[in-house]
């Protein structure tokens, strides 16, 4: 099965037809969020379908205006397995809200570890050392499963989240960066995940386009890696997706 572990759904033009599609495909999706507001509406859309698992979001990037609603999402925490996207942005654009972006992480990962069994999808722009001391802090790291999306730390960073047991998922316009093709020669085999962070990166018309996109990625990946990744990566992404409810 291939899994795209972190999809902004509710960001596609076509949700509704692609909703149906994901009925009877053999492709699976994490619908990941933005705001813990959109997530009960996302999750009332996607009720009962197959294939497609709703995240519980609260972007970094929208901390600064969108700081109260940070009481809602841990309200919501004991209602979703799969946390994303979370995280810290310290890009200059974001960098204002940088206190506030911490204080709402460290508590949601306070409440990702107090709870347990959570995965977490993490947005780590220029941020990825804080974000660790963090989840090494709250104990994240020891009761849930931590996901890098689109990293681009450090190789020091790289290593620190390794030894942690921490994830990576990758997607095709990270391994146009000569970083992104060094992350994925150097992380552990079981750590790698697929994603497309659709519709940021691309935009697909059906589930035959997101399929395409998939396979080519693994394809990519295992040339990297000069050897054939599609069953162990397969794996790791039912690890994941198995989790979930």
């Amino acid at each position: 099965m291939l899994i795209d572990v972190h999809f902004h759904l509710d960001l596609m033009d076509n949700m509704q037809s692609l909703i149906h599609e994901f009925q009877t495909s053999d492709v699976g999706i994490i619908a990941v969020g933005t705001t813990p507001k959109a997530f009960g509406k996302e999750k009332k859309f996607c009720c009962g379908v197959k294939n497609i698992k709703v995240g519980l979001g609260f972007h970094p990037q929208l901390v600064f205006e969108r700081a109260h609603e940070i009481d809602l999402f841990l309200k919501f925490v004991k209602d979703s397995q799969y946390i994303g996207e979370v995280g810290i942005d310290f890009n200059s654009s974001y960098i204002g809200s940088k206190a506030q972006q911490i204080s709402c992480f460290r508590k949601i990962a306070k409440a990702c570890a107090d709870e347990g069994g959570k995965i977490l999808s993490i947005h780590s722009v220029k941020a990825a050392s804080t974000i660790i001391d963090e989840l090494e802090e709250a104990g994240t790291f020891q009761t849930c499963k931590c996901i890098f999306h689109w990293f681009t730390g450090t190789s020091t960073e790289r290593n620190r989240a390794v030894e942690n047991g921490a994830f990576f998922s990758i997607n095709r316009k990270m391994l146009v960066t000569k970083s992104g093709r060094e992350l994925v020669k150097v992380i552990p085999e079981d750590r790698l995940l697929l994603e497309t962070d659709a519709p940021f990166t691309m935009k697909f018309n059906s589930i035959v386009g997101l399929r395409a996109e998939l396979l080519k990625l693994v394809d990519d990946i295992s040339a990297i890696r000069a050897k054939d990744l599609s069953v162990q990566i397969e794996k790791n992404s039912l690890q994941i997706w198995e989790q979930l409810e």
